[in-house]
């Protein structure tokens, strides 16, 4: 199988495997052309759920995740901001949060971040204009994809919003310790300002 680079430390990793054995990275990269459910094995979503904290990071095609998050699905998708205004990128599906990242080429970078539990509903609603169009609602505003298998994209995010919860209270003075001990370990020089900021990325959950 083709070897590729850790997006944490540059190393040479085998996506078979999940993790980078350098620096402890979980990466997940969606080799289909079009849409990809993850079935990640039991033995590493355990891995990631508990012990997040001690490892730099969880990527997806790239892109640094929550602490604790496990992605659900990926795929190709169009964000439309107006009727007719789009831009193409991928759609990624976890069980806490909705992503969507545009490509970068030839076109204006977009990023759009839905926790579940702000979404109010969802719809697939056909038109003229968008094929596969499916409606994520956050409050009031609509949130509008194009997507291969739109139906079951909105059946897991409907399950991943039944099964997910939020954080409990006592969490907070956790993090919080956490967050302490982690700048002393920056003010003592024993990890550098980015391995700070990729930890407390993944402690604050964002």
């Amino acid at each position: 199988m083709k070897t590729l680079q850790c997006p944490n430390c540059g190393a040479d990793y085998n996506p078979a495997q999940y993790k980078c054995e350098y620096c402890g990275s979980f990466i997940f990269m969606n080799s289909e052309s079009n849409d990809k459910e993850f079935n990640i094995p039991e033995n590493i979503i355990h891995e990631m759920s508990n012990n997040s904290s001690s490892s730099p990071g969880i990527y997806v095609y790239g892109s640094l995740l929550g602490k604790g998050e496990i992605p659900l699905r990926l795929g190709l998708a169009n964000y439309y901001t107006s009727q007719f205004i789009g831009v193409g990128g991928k759609l990624l599906l976890t069980k806490s949060n909705l992503y969507f990242t545009s490509h970068k080429v030839f076109q204006s970078k977009k990023e759009v971040k839905i926790n579940l539990l702000d979404i109010t509903s969802t719809n697939q609603e056909l038109n003229l204009f968008f094929s596969q169009h499916i409606a994520i609602y956050e409050g009031d505003h609509k949130h509008r994809f194009v997507v291969y298998g739109g139906r079951e994209w909105i059946r897991m995010i409907n399950e991943a919003r039944e099964n997910y919860s939020a954080p409990s209270g006592n969490n907070n003075n956790d993090y919080t310790a956490e967050l302490v001990k982690l700048k002393n370990l920056l003010d003592r020089g024993i990890i550098t300002q980015e391995e700070f900021a990729i930890k407390k990325r993944m402690i604050l959950g964002i």
